[in-house]
């Protein structure tokens, strides 16, 4: 009897091949997309964790009738703002001639950082401490490691040779004396009783907006380690970060027709403030919870930094300095304890004296279901996630 043996199929079925050739490209295109659609997500994150990196439109004049030049007709938007330029000859000469840090608040400005983003309520708070240490006119910190990531590039990679070790308290010794030599900013501060009856030397230095291209750079880094050799304590200040992109969109929002700011008693700008009334869409979904996750992380960065370089620091809140008023004295507290004012002086700090000294007045109170026109749309996005508490 002849044996049976089987004999596989010289030919595969070339249909099922196709299809299921077809449908593995598929998936493979399908996830290739998704993963590019993350990535992109992602990278948008970590430019919208920083948005104030966009111009502030409240700084910019819009000079009608001026033609800009360039023959479009376009009229010529002007940058009022202060310059960030460093004269870094000036800081060498003066770094040569052995200028020498002042510690002692009542002889000097108190030397300090301010480290925040925009939109995070840093100009108030800057004039406030200001203010209550002493300085009645105090001047903004300018932000001379740059207003936008591009500026703060430039900043870091400029810095010149002979100051890379010690810039910091470089600068803000050349500053310091320049405000000691003009009899600047030696008002009185406030003492034991709250009174202004001996001579405070308020506060010099300037602001460092923590932007993630240049926080690790090497000249960053040297910078935090002069800044804890020569004591120079940092303010780091926050803001919810959703209540931080809707200023900043309210306020790009109109064109700069209206301040971002209303000098306290300046009727007639918070006229102008509450006639604009305006809902913008917040985005949603993954993007939303993405950028959260990214901010979230930078804010870790940040604290690490400044842990890991032994800087001395404090860290407030927009929030609970301005919004929570059962404690936010202690807030302001934190500050002031961290520039030395003694327990004394603390105890009698109250929320009526600090809120005096407030130079700028509060230009919104909305909620985010009314500045959000997709407010459910958002609020859905964050049940369930550590994000929701953000919304109020």
């Amino acid at each position: 009897m002849e044996s049976i043996h089987y004999r596989p199929p010289t030919h595969r079925n070339r249909d099922l091949d196709f299809v299921l050739a077809f449908f593995f490209c598929f998936f493979v295109l399908f996830e290739a997309r998704e993963y590019l659609k993350e990535e992109e997500i992602l990278e948008r994150a970590e430019e919208d964790v920083i948005i104030d990196s966009q111009p502030d439109y409240s700084t910019l004049i819009n000079e009608k009738n001026k033609d800009d030049g360039d023959g479009d007709g376009d009229v010529q938007m002007i940058d009022t703002r202060d310059s960030i330029a460093v004269n870094w000859d000036h800081i060498i000469q003066s770094k040569a001639n052995s200028c020498e840090l002042i510690q002692e608040w009542k002889v000097a400005p108190l030397p300090v950082v301010f480290m925040a983003l925009g939109r995070t309520g840093s100009s108030i708070t800057w004039s406030t401490v200001a203010k209550i240490m002493g300085d009645a006119d105090p001047k903004k910190a300018i932000e001379i490691t740059g207003r936008i990531n591009e500026e703060s590039v430039e900043f870091f990679t400029g810095i010149p040779h002979p100051l890379v070790e010690s810039w910091p308290s470089d600068y803000i010794c050349d500053l310091q004396h320049n405000f000691t030599s003009a009899n600047l900013g030696n008002e009185g501060g406030v003492d034991g009783d709250g009174d202004s009856d001996y001579d405070g030397g308020g506060i010099v230095g300037f602001q460092w907006k923590p932007y993630i291209k240049t926080f690790h750079t090497e000249n960053a880094s040297s910078g935090f380690k002069d800044m804890a050799n020569h004591r120079i304590p940092v303010i780091y200040q926050t803001r919810n970060p959703i209540n931080r992109r809707l200023s900043n969109m309210r306020h790009s929002g109109h064109g700069g027709d209206v301040p971002a700011h209303c000098d306290k008693g300046d009727d007639e700008c918070m006229q102008e403030q509450f006639k604009f009334s305006q809902q913008f869409e917040f985005f949603v979904g993954k993007e939303l919870k993405q950028w959260l996750a990214q901010d979230e992380k930078h804010h870790k960065m940040i604290l690490d930094g400044l842990v890991n370089m032994n800087v001395e620091y404090i860290h407030v809140t927009y929030e609970e300095l301005y919004e929570n008023e059962n404690n936010c004295v202690d807030g302001w507290s934190k500050i002031f304890r961290l520039l030395g004012l003694d327990d004394k002086t603390l105890d009698n700090l109250t929320l009526e004296e600090v809120q005096s000294h407030f130079g700028m007045a509060k230009t919104s109170s909305k909620t985010h279901k009314d500045l959000m026109s997709n407010y459910d749309e958002v609020k859905k996005t964050l049940v369930g996630t550590e994000f929701y508490d953000l919304l109020n």
